[in-house]
């Protein structure tokens, strides 16, 4: 219950936000996952607050609303979760290499079209 409520949280907030206002928030959460690599918490147990956030944030605040809509409403979670997972994956990488993270798989990823892959393909691998 309580990650549905983050999930219609974030997607109204993200959906109220102009251009302006996306691409600062944008650019905060790279930074936020930057700093956590260079010398954020290496505690596993706050991953979750340091790593997952930001990336689940940067998922909905670069979906299309129609994505936004599938993924608040669960109909498309498992992109949801594939993609906050890539990001996490990608950034976690940069600290400790992630063995089932293997460039073949981070190549073919990257090909894809969707601005946050490309986005953390650029910034993180």
């Amino acid at each position: 219950m309580k990650k549905l409520f983050l999930y219609v949280f974030l997607s109204f907030f993200v959906i109220s936000c102009s251009d302006n206002q996306t691409a600062q928030l944008e650019k905060k959460y790279i930074k936020d996952l930057k700093s956590w690599i260079k010398n954020g918490s290496r505690d596993a147990n706050k991953i979750k607050d340091e790593v997952q956030t930001p990336c689940s944030k940067l998922v909905m605040l670069m979906a299309t609303k129609k994505e936004k809509a599938a993924f608040i409403a669960h109909t498309d979670i498992e992109e949801y979760d594939f993609r906050a997972g890539f990001c996490m994956s990608a950034v976690i990488n940069n600290v400790w290499p992630q063995p089932n993270f293997p460039k073949d798989f981070q190549k073919k990823v990257c090909r894809e079209k969707i601005p946050l892959i490309k986005k953390v393909c650029s910034e993180f691998l």
